[in-house]
């Protein structure tokens, strides 16, 4: 019987459900990896409020979506499909992140449950894009299947996602807010174009000229205002919102928030503009 049922999921073109799951498995705790070796996030569970941890998962969870419809072997996902596939991820990536911090001994005996409960879930964040990327694979041929404004959607959604990953990263951490302390205004206004100028580099680098029928300055203009420049605007407002997130606007000037916010839009940014080469 086990036989039949995987040669009917090879027939199909879906891989068995052990070696899917082993799959996203694999690939929550190599996006998840980084954050769970970093102390800030241990202690970021401890007193995150709920209300911001929802917020965190409801604005993961639409693009989340968004990626699982350009994912996978069928092309006849709908929207249920999509949604209990990011539901199974989270699911996956809870349980392997929980089996980690078990096994690293950060969540012991002693740790109260709504704290476990609370790293646990900060971690699952990640992992789950991990779970999704890790179990699937890109849909061949979305480009002749999508109209221009879908496509362009799902290229922002794209963007946000990469630009959420990167800053999930590394916006828990001190070193943001010291930097930050150690920058003048000028130093921030050197970071804002450095990171527009990376990001373009990685924006060209993901297009093909060739197909574009365009001169290289009309490419680059098009592609500037299209990607790149509204890729920064959604890095920054990600980073903001993260900076949220993890309490660093608590207590902390104007001036100083958004001097942090830049710091944290390079990774974000440089986040946003690669995922469209990678996812």
């Amino acid at each position: 019987m086990e036989q039949t049922s995987e040669s009917a999921a090879r027939r199909s073109g879906n891989p068995p459900v052990w070696i899917a799951v082993g799959r996203a498995s694999g690939g929550a705790i190599i996006f998840s990896l980084p954050m769970m070796m970093t102390m800030e996030m241990w202690w970021i569970g401890f007193y995150i409020e709920p209300f911001r941890l929802i917020a965190l998962i409801l604005l993961s969870l639409p693009l989340y979506i968004g990626i699982s419809s350009m994912i996978g072997f069928r092309e006849d996902k709908g929207l249920w499909d999509n949604v209990i596939d990011v539901l199974v991820a989270y699911a996956v990536a809870f349980c392997a992140s929980a089996a980690v911090l078990l096994v690293f001994r950060v969540i012991t005996s002693e740790t109260a449950l709504d704290e476990a409960f609370s790293m646990v879930l900060l971690q699952a964040v990640p992992g789950s894009l991990g779970a999704l990327l890790g179990r699937s694979q890109l849909s061949n041929g979305q480009d002749e299947q999508h109209g221009q404004d879908e496509k362009y959607a799902e290229e922002l959604i794209i963007l946000v996602t990469g630009s959420l990953f990167l800053a999930f990263n590394v916006a828990p951490t001190e070193e943001m807010v010291l930097i930050s302390y150690l920058m003048t205004p000028w130093h921030s206004l050197a970071l804002v174009l450095f990171t527009v100028l990376v990001m373009h580099m990685f924006t060209v680098g993901s297009e093909n000229f060739a197909k574009s029928g365009q001169g290289p300055w009309a490419a680059h203009r098009r592609l500037f205002v299209r990607f790149t420049a509204i890729g920064y605007v959604l890095a920054f407002l990600v980073s903001v919102f993260m900076l949220w997130v993890f309490g660093r606007s608590d207590n902390d000037s104007m001036q100083n928030f958004i001097s942090t916010a830049v710091v944290l839009s390079f990774p974000a940014g440089v986040g946003a503009a690669a995922s469209r080469l990678i996812i």
